[in-house]
């Protein structure tokens, strides 16, 4: 049971997922367009390397993607990265 704002938020997102990037997930994307692993985009951004690990799961979730390589290209052929 949810209540009806929560039940038609996820209903919302259920039916239309994001599919924008968010600021974070760009940064993210982007240097991992610059071939920096994990751990160097985590300590670029101040992050934990789990947070790096949660914002690429974002950013394959909603690319359609399931891997690095994959990731950039699809954000580079969108237009979200350079």
């Amino acid at each position: 049971m949810f209540a009806p704002a929560v039940a038609g938020r996820l209903a919302r997102r259920v039916l239309a997922p994001p599919t924008e990037l968010t600021e974070r997930e760009r940064e993210v994307v982007g240097l991992l367009a610059e071939g920096l692993s994990n751990k160097q985009i985590a300590r670029r951004l101040f992050l934990s390397e789990a947070t790096v690990k949660t914002h690429l799961v974002h950013v394959y979730e909603k690319l359609g993607t399931d891997n690095r390589t994959a990731a950039v290209a699809a954000a580079r052929a969108s237009g979200m990265i350079r």
